[in-house]
């Protein structure tokens, strides 16, 4: 405890002290009006001045736990309700499932990242990172969007599918949230939406995770992360543009250079050539 904080040993011996000094007198009235001073300066009950007095004779200063029924209430029902968290925390892990897919290209993860404000910049001009990573190697393809639209996502998508296609993908199904810059809440307006519309262009199968389970999504998640601690946090930019640039040759480091924990410390671009060997790849 920090010995300056309030009401700790330090605060009692010198309301004790001052007590002492200027108002120890035995009147009642006179120790009343003395409680009221020591309450209004340090505002703090006149029955707490009063114990920390009685307490200060014989030489107490410590801090003691209230034991009232009250209190005791009040944190057996905050122990209950730890207790409960914490379970529902064990429940929800067990419940997820870890996977891998085998092939290159049989399922990508889709999202949009808010962009954290850049010094300098105007904080009203939003930017935001897209991403497409694929599953079973880590080979990612993002972009800064000026907006999370469905048209920007539609576009967005159509250019990384391009992408992935140049490394020798072919992307087949594709897991993202359900968020309206992907989908909409109603199933039979889908085939209007926009971002619907270039997958269904594509060929490509469009998965949705689970409502409020962003762990369904985790690799991507866990992408920004990566990206927030290993780029972001480390750098420094004077524009959106110097910002761009420097996310470009990060992305290429992320894909050529950087090993991966989840494929065996391989790095992405690794990882694909060794299922391209193997013919594990979706044509």
């Amino acid at each position: 405890m920090h010995n300056r904080a309030k009401l700790t040993p330090l605060i009692r011996k010198e309301i004790y002290s001052k007590y002492k000094e200027k108002m120890g007198v035995t009147k009642w009235k006179k120790k009343e009006e003395c409680y009221q001073k020591l309450w209004e300066f340090y505002r703090v009950h006149k029955n707490t001045i009063r114990k920390i007095i009685k307490r200060g004779k014989i030489g107490d200063f410590t801090v003691h736990k209230s034991t009232t029924r009250e209190n005791l209430g009040h944190c057996f029902k905050k122990y209950v309700f730890c207790e409960k968290k914490i379970y529902r925390v064990l429940k929800r892990e067990s419940e997820i499932i870890r996977y891998e897919k085998e092939m290159a290209g049989e399922l990508a993860h889709i999202d949009v990242h808010k962009q954290k404000n850049i010094k300098w910049e105007n904080p009203k001009k939003k930017k935001y990172w897209a991403g497409v990573i694929d599953d079973a190697t880590r080979i990612t393809y993002a972009e800064v969007l000026s907006d999370k639209r469905a048209k920007t996502l539609a576009a967005f998508m159509k250019r990384a599918y391009k992408w992935f296609l140049s490394k020798g993908i072919t992307i087949k199904k594709l897991l993202s949230d359900n968020g309206l810059e992907f989908t909409t809440h109603h199933k039979e307006s889908r085939h209007l939406h926009s971002f619907e519309i270039i997958l269904q262009k594509l060929s490509i199968i469009h998965k949705y995770t689970r409502i409020r389970r962003p762990q369904t999504n985790g690799k991507i998640e866990r992408f920004w992360k990566i990206i927030n601690d290993n780029f972001f946090f480390k750098h420094t930019f004077t524009s959106n543009r110097d910002f761009n640039m420097k996310f470009k040759d990060w992305l290429a480091f992320y894909n050529l250079k950087r090993p991966h924990g989840g494929i065996g410390k391989l790095t992405p671009i690794q990882k694909l050539e060794k299922l391209l060997e193997q013919g594990l790849v979706c044509l």
